[in-house]
């Protein structure tokens, strides 16, 4: 495959997970905002901007934090590359760039996508019909991964938009993970009940509060809430689940020049494949999640170099 291709479906499935986790944060934070007092509640808004790293870009352009500026600036804020449109847009543009690779499905749920909210933006949204917009990006984002899985070869194009999105989810869960597990820990000494709603709030932004439930019920425990993220297999969205499906896929590959990406994930993956939570404790979560992302990264940064020439 040509290294241009090669880097515009990385891309593009980056983007499009990125767009989707920024709804979820939006979603999560705005309604944690109504929860906590008036004191609190701009730490709750700034939850996505500290996530994206925006919240230096955001002070330029407004003065202060509110529901409505937040949805202004990460939803349809085209002054910056961390708002969904300005992501969809580069997911788009990417698209155009393999058309050739993609099934019409796929073609047709990106370009569907980027025309709706095209509209959308025309139109405006307001704080009052923000969640049913945070609810229409997810269901794009779980359209384009059925088109994906449903439509495409098993070829490097496909193993390629798999990489971008397992990577890029392993990096967002791993921030969303450090930032609110620090708030949740903060509150625990400070209200038991608002840590509740903390920890909830985490579960919420990864899609993972029922897996929870269902694997340790409805006592939330901060090393229980750890172990999910970090060490479950079989949670979607966990580090263990992501690091397996990069491993697999760098395997599947077909190109002889990608020796040290290959290597570089397989020994991530093994670290989480045979850690366990005492080990977590014992490090620190950030500590840990420090670690894991400057690693992400650097396997993200390799990919590029082996596959894309960059």
């Amino acid at each position: 495959m040509l290294s241009r291709a090669a880097a515009s479906l990385f891309w593009m499935a980056r983007y499009l997970e990125r767009m989707e986790i920024q709804a979820r944060l939006l979603d999560v934070s705005l309604t944690m905002a109504l929860i906590d007092v008036p004191e609190d509640r701009e730490e709750q808004l700034s939850v996505p901007l500290l996530v994206s790293g925006t919240r230096d870009q955001f002070w330029q352009f407004h003065d202060e934090v509110t529901p409505q500026r937040l949805i202004d600036f990460l939803l349809l804020d085209d002054r910056h590359d961390a708002s969904v449109f300005s992501m969809m847009r580069h997911a788009r543009d990417n698209a155009l760039h393999v058309r050739g690779n993609l099934s019409s499905d796929v073609w047709e749920s990106i370009n569907r996508t980027w025309l709706e909210l095209k509209d959308l933006s025309r139109r405006g949204v307001r704080e009052s019909n923000a969640s049913s917009v945070f609810d229409w990006v997810r269901e794009r984002s779980h359209t384009f991964r059925g088109a994906v899985y449903g439509t495409l070869l098993r070829n490097d194009a496909f193993h390629f938009l798999r990489l971008g999105t397992f990577i890029e989810r392993a990096d967002t869960t791993a921030r969303v993970l450090d930032i609110r597990h620090v708030m949740a820990t903060q509150s625990m000494a400070e209200h038991s009940t608002r840590s509740f709603f903390e920890w909830t709030a985490l579960l919420h932004s990864l899609a993972a509060f029922e897996a929870y439930q269902n694997t340790y019920g409805h006592n939330l425990e901060p090393m229980n809430v750890a172990e999910l993220l970090v060490l479950s297999a079989d949670v979607p969205r966990s580090l263990h689940s992501c690091l397996k499906e990069i491993s697999s896929l760098l395997e599947q590959v077909e190109s002889g020049r990608a020796q040290r990406a290959r290597r570089l994930a397989s020994s991530l993956y093994a670290n989480i494949r045979y850690g366990d939570r005492d080990y977590i404790a014992e490090r620190g979560l950030h500590s840990y999640l420090v670690d894991f992302l400057g690693r992400i990264q650097h396997i993200a940064d390799q990919i590029q170099k082996d596959y894309t020439g960059w």
